[in-house]
């Protein structure tokens, strides 16, 4: 619905208004991160002007036949979320005693695996120098050499309040704002009508609302524009490649005629259960790599059996997959993604204990395959492998292969996203053997 036309129409319109304000303020935030006063007028303004959205609901009770229980019960969930009854406490000292105290700091962490386990710290912005001290605390010989083969030190300026020193400033506004969004959007429904379309551009990405906890799409993963990624082996600056795949049906056309392929196999519409698309994409896969002798490494995330974003990821390190999983696993929580395939040419070795960081691309008694692994929020991993055998220029595929809940650890973020559980042989996996060497795979692109 056009705007004009739904400010004429909607009987919420206003309280519409006033949450669209909270979303402008809080990029006004986000802009202004690096300079203190433009941040602090602009996320204290966002938090006023978010408390009264529920103002304007609580004015509009006449256009509700049953309110009073209705919000009662909304009033209830929302007291019992500390971070929501901090932006009550914050709104009222922003009104009557002042500014809050936050302060900026600069986080440095090591990530060298795909877990959240790696050396971290915070620190004055304005008293940071040099991550010795962060290096200095990675334990182990073994360790440290991995560390400094394939680690990423990420820098990444944050703004804390004082009261509330889990959350960084912008985030906490960000989450209580998909709080009041799933509020007004019960409203809309209260009244026989459909809550407020998410639009990004003239795409429609209502659709992962729940998943995003009532956030935008703009709201997930945006301390990446504000992070400073160096690889440790090097010093150097990354820059992490990835871009979505679009298709047009020219294309796609000229595709389907290089390779053989079908799109109806590739994408079955009469099996909803998505090991029906894994089979069906590695079945292309397979024909695109016989014709090509290569694959490029493509994410899909999926809706069911259904694709609903495609990715080309492109890692010219080992070090940049930890980078490229964690951006993965932001984009499924924007897409409300429930599963998700990846496709890709993967080294495979067995796990050396003498060596116990060692990847099986250094392995001499290496392998190599083409793999496409689905994981899903609820059930086991699927991995279909086919080794590659590449002989005086040519090359061939053997077999596919099937393997069911096999440890994927470089899906332990999006696991994360989901809120799911790592699995403990995951966990054992890593104990045991550092990591995705252990596993003994190692994804990589093609050359």
């Amino acid at each position: 619905m056009a705007e004009a036309a739904h400010e004429n129409r909607c009987p919420l319109s206003a309280v519409d208004r006033r949450l669209a304000d909270v979303h402008r303020q809080w990029h006004e935030a986000e802009r202004g991160y690096f300079d203190p006063e433009s941040f602090r007028v602009s996320i204290q303004t966002a938090i006023q002007t978010l408390r009264t959205v529920t103002f304007i609901v609580q004015s509009n009770k006449r256009l509700f036949t049953n309110f009073d229980p209705w919000y009662e019960s909304w009033q209830n969930r929302l007291r019992a979320d500390s971070l929501m009854r901090w932006m009550v406490d914050a709104r009222n000292k922003i009104e009557k005693q002042g500014d809050l105290e936050a302060h900026s700091f600069v986080r440095a962490e090591v990530m060298a695996s795909y877990y959240e386990e790696g050396p971290r710290m915070e620190v004055p912005a304005e008293l940071f120098q040099s991550p010795v001290e962060l290096i200095s605390s990675i334990p182990t010989e073994a360790l440290r050499k991995h560390v400094f083969k394939d680690g990423i030190l990420r820098i990444q300026r944050r703004w804390v309040e004082n009261s509330l020193p889990e959350y960084e400033l912008l985030d906490a506004v960000g989450i209580a704002y998909g709080k009041v969004a799933q509020l007004v959007a019960d409203a809309h429904r209260q009244l026989g009508l459909e809550p407020p379309s998410t639009m990004v551009g003239d795409i429609d990405r209502t659709e992962g609302e729940e998943s995003r906890g009532g956030r935008l799409p703009c709201m997930i993963g945006h301390d990446d524009a504000r992070s400073h990624h160096v690889w440790l082996a090097t010093g150097q600056p990354i820059e992490i490649e990835r871009k979505a795949v679009e298709f047009d049906r020219k294309g796609a056309e000229q595709a389907a005629g290089k390779y053989g392929l079908n799109p109806k196999e590739m994408f079955p519409s009469t099996d909803p259960a998505p090991e029906a698309t894994l089979n069906g994409l590695f079945d292309a896969a397979r024909k695109m790599f016989s014709v090509d002798g290569h694959h490029d490494t493509i994410a899909f995330l999926l809706k069911g059996a259904r694709p609903v974003n495609l990715m080309q990821l492109a890692p010219q390190e080992h070090g940049e997959k930890y980078l490229l999983m964690r951006m993965l696993a932001n984009e499924v929580i924007k897409y409300g993604a429930d599963g998700v395939i990846l496709l890709s040419e993967v080294w495979c070795a067995p796990y050396d204990s003498n060596n116990p960081y060692r990847r099986a691309v250094d392995a001499p008694e290496r392998t190599e395959y083409l793999t496409a692994v689905l994981v899903t929020q609820t059930g086991v991993p699927v991995e279909l492998r086919a080794l590659i055998a590449r002989e005086d220029g040519s090359v061939a595929l053997g077999e596919t292969e099937t393997f069911l809940d096999e440890a994927q650890i470089a899906f332990a973020p999006i696991y994360a996203a989901w809120g799911r559980a790592i699995p403990k042989a995951w966990i054992e996996v890593v104990t045991i053997g550092a990591g995705d060497a252990a596993s003994g795979e190692d994804p990589t692109t093609s050359v």
